[in-house]
């Protein structure tokens, strides 16, 4: 029973690992194709032709969802690149920001020693 537990946990550890839009939709794809496959195969062939349609319709139902998952997986990562590349471009502006900042400060003092950002270091000129 231990055993069986042990293993029933690691094989759902295993199993939910991540996964890919591309594969996802080949396996729903080939799960459809499959049902529809085995019912017109039925309709139309029989028990012979419902075992034939099954197989065709989960082939062309899996290159059918894997096409679709395709695309939803360029479009996530095209996604995930524009967001890194707003996120470079707000730290660019920031760091220029900051900088911009800084020589005002060196600009504004007035040579009497006086630290306008109140940090500490105040000193007499002499």
């Amino acid at each position: 029973m231990k055993k069986t537990l042990t293993c029933l946990f690691a094989a759902a550890l295993l199993l939910s690992s991540c996964g890919s839009y591309e594969a996802t939709g080949a396996y729903t794809g080939a799960q459809f194709g499959s049902i529809l496959g085995s019912a017109i195969g039925g309709i139309s062939g029989g028990w012979r032709g419902s075992n034939v349609g099954q197989i065709v319709g989960m082939a062309g139902g899996a290159a059918v969802g894997a096409a679709v998952g395709r695309a939803a997986d360029k479009k996530a990562e095209r996604q995930a690149e524009e967001r890194a590349y707003q996120r470079q471009q707000q730290r660019e502006q920031q760091r220029q920001e900051s900088a911009k900042q800084r020589t005002q400060q060196k600009q504004q003092n007035d040579g009497s020693g006086y630290d306008p950002n109140n940090g500490g270091d105040d000193t007499l000129p002499w």
